[in-house]
């Protein structure tokens, strides 16, 4: 069976139709290695064997494969422990890792003629089937037969030309759709649980419907009190057998004015409690376990049962969700912890601040990346407006490359977030210039939707490396205002900066060097028109003029990301090339400050041999007060006015003199 590497190095796409065992070799020896992500220029189609004649290009063979693919995979151990796992699966023909380090591609058989819909339904099968067996969502692109990823280097791929093709109809299929089982830390996902209720809708269903049965259980008993005690212990064990949460169901049972309302809530939790601990004592093993080993079992167990823990690794600070609520999380700040404790020890579980301090702070609390989140739980992309284009244009400029520009710097943005390029950080900077009140500050802030504004910085102190290596992994975007106010010497700092990938640092308190992910993007503002002092790092600086910006209306930020995202996923580039740089590097000569009198003077009025005879004469100090709005390097001191005459003369201007002081025939460009 023949498939098809396709080489985009020349402008021309070229295809090569190879045996897939020959591919496989190639694969495992380094025919197609590269030292950087952005150099892989081959991609692989498995489905067809297209061949291009007479400038037509056209599928000579449909093979009976489909691509699958898990993507913005964390590292590479975690790569390796899902191609472990998908190897194991019977109908793996070929898993090997993606070009990026952070992606496993998998290629599996399907016994039926390829077509349109075959395809989709073995697609649709095999998606199911691994997501279950691997536990986690692949990647959704619905396959076409020109379906590629980068060809790539991998000496520990796995190739299995007999195993199992799956048997597919050719008629459209309805397939169950994967529903991930892992603890839910998202701020964006609230899985259901009984069909068409939402969590909260479904346990208030099965908690009513446990009250009414105890109710009708005991309408026969006429004390109230002891009416209300036999109802509260039912429905403490139907909550139990329900499998409604114990601090949820207790809360719950606080709003019922039959049982007491809050006033009563310490021994409705009691109750409860109760009820819960034969089910609690079945997963603490209570026989020759040791008191200490036993505190800390029931210490993870009531914070389980009350809790849901996480460590947003972007501020490094642990958030909660009380599980009785069920939404929101916060902060985990000394107040919480001292609640939490005094709670713990009202329940019963004998463990101090500092039992539940080794716990929160420990690795048992899973990591939570909120840029992840965010970008998993976008709907999907329409696919036919350009939001991008649109918010690139509320920048009203006369720069034709600044909408396509902007577009790959926000493509960019988001691979950093997703950690998609290892080796190298988003190095660009859009810089936005104009006059003051032109809505530049507003339009950064702008580029974040109002709940992810916590990662967003445009206080940013460069004064001190760790402020900014703190920074750096835990902001999603930094906005340098004042970008002019920095002095030459930190411009070369943030030209290193922004290149780097990760960052290693001592943090404060910290006894260790430690290393940790950048997720910062950088754009910048300014009102001076020539701020760039360093020419040799003027690549990494995108600057646009713009007399007014439109920060009215919404911004669609889901479609707006969604888009981003799914142009990332079907691989659009999202780097600067070298002609691209070459480019930048010079649009931006007209924004280099200059110190020179002489080239001032060349950028401001016209030469001698261009100025007319008939043009006015213009007193030196108006020359110099020109010279001074245009560029702030220029500064009036003492013997200025005579340096500035001498310049004049020699560049050949006519002068003559009054008793004002000197006059030149000059005009202003």
């Amino acid at each position: 069976m023949k498939i098809t590497v396709i080489n985009s190095e020349k402008k021309e796409k070229s295809y090569t139709r190879i045996e897939l065992d020959q591919f496989v070799a190639q694969l495992k020896g380094g025919a197609y290695r590269q030292h950087y992500v952005h150099e892989f220029k081959k991609d692989v189609c498995f489905a067809a064997e297209w061949l291009k004649t007479n400038g037509e290009l056209k599928a000579k063979v449909l093979n009976p494969l489909v691509l699958l693919s898990i993507e913005n995979l964390r590292d590479l151990p975690t790569v390796e422990e899902y191609k472990r796992r998908a190897i194991q699966q019977p109908y793996t023909v070929l898993c090997f890792t993606g070009h990026d380090g952070h992606s496993l591609h998998i290629v599996c058989r399907y016994d039926v003629t390829p077509t349109a819909t075959t395809l989709l339904n073995a697609f649709r099968k095999y998606h199911y089937i691994y997501s279950s067996q691997l536990g986690t969502p692949l990647a959704e692109i619905e396959p076409t037969f020109e379906t590629c990823c980068k060809a790539c280097y991998d000496p520990q791929a796995f190739y299995n030309p007999d195993a199992i093709a799956i048997q597919v109809s050719d008629e459209s299929e309805d397939t169950p759709e994967f529903r991930s089982q892992h603890e839910d830390i998202s701020d964006y996902n609230y899985p259901e649980e009984i069909p068409g209720l939402s969590v909260h809708e479904s346990r208030m269903r099965r908690f009513h419907d446990c009250l009414n049965t105890a109710i009708e259980s005991h309408y026969d008993i006429r004390d109230d009190e002891l009416f209300a005690t036999a109802v509260l212990e039912q429905l403490a064990d139907g909550c139990r057998l329900m499998g409604l949460p114990q601090a949820w169901a207790a809360r719950m049972a606080t709003f019922i004015p039959l049982l007491g309302g809050v006033k009563n809530y310490d021994l409705i939790e009691t109750v409860f409690k109760t009820a819960y601990l034969h089910q609690t004592l079945k997963t603490i093993p209570m026989k020759f376990t040791r008191p200490s080993a036993l505190v800390v079992y029931k210490t993870e167990a009531y914070m389980k049962e009350h809790y849901t823990l996480r460590l947003n690794v972007m501020t490094g600070t642990p958030e909660y969700r009380m599980n009785a609520v069920g939404y929101g999380f916060l902060p985990l700040d000394q107040a919480a912890r001292n609640t939490m404790a005094i709670k713990a020890l009202k329940a019963g579980v004998d463990s101090w601040d500092k039992d539940l301090s080794r716990y929160i702070d420990s690795n048992l609390i899973p990591k939570y990346y909120p840029m992840e989140d965010f970008m998993s739980h976008l709907p999907r992309w329409n696919g036919k407006h350009d939001y991008v284009g649109e918010l690139a244009r509320r920048v009203k400029t006369d720069n034709p490359y600044w909408e396509e520009d902007f577009h790959k710097w926000m493509l960019s943005m988001v691979a950093q977030w997703l950690g998609k390029d290892r080796q190298y950080g988003n190095a660009i900077v859009p810089l936005l210039i104009g006059p003051q009140g032109s809505g530049k500050s507003t339009f950064c802030r702008r580029l974040l939707p109002g709940y992810l504004q916590l990662y967003y910085n445009d206080r940013l102190s460069m004064k001190n490396d760790n402020d900014i290596f703190l920074a750096m992994s835990g902001y999603a975007l930094i906005n340098i205002d004042e970008f002019d106010a920095m002095s030459k010497s930190q411009q070369p700092l943030l030209k290193y900066l922004i290149s780097k990938q990760d960052v290693k640092f001592r943090p404060p308190y910290g006894k260790t060097m430690e290393e940790r992910q950048r997720f910062a993007s950088f754009i910048a503002t300014t009102n001076n028109l020539r701020p760039l002092t360093d020419p040799t790092g003027s690549r990494r600086f995108v600057c646009v003029y713009a007399d007014d910006i439109d920060n009215t209306g919404i911004i669609n930020y889901d479609q707006l990301y969604a888009q981003l995202y799914t142009e990332l996923q079907q691989g659009r580039r999202y780097w600067f090339d070298d002609d691209e740089n070459a480019r930048v590097i010079e649009q931006n000569a007209g924004f280099q400050q200059v110190c020179d009198y002489r080239r001032m003077i060349e950028l401001t009025f016209l030469p001698p041999e261009e100025t007319g005879s008939d043009e006015k004469f213009i007193y030196l100090q108006d020359v110099m007060k020109r010279l001074a709005r245009s560029f702030p390097t220029f500064v009036i001191g003492k013997n200025t006015d005579k340096e500035i005459g001498r310049k004049l003369s020699e560049m050949g201007y006519d002068h003559k003199r009054q008793n004002k002081g000197a006059l030149y025939r000059m005009k202003e460009i």
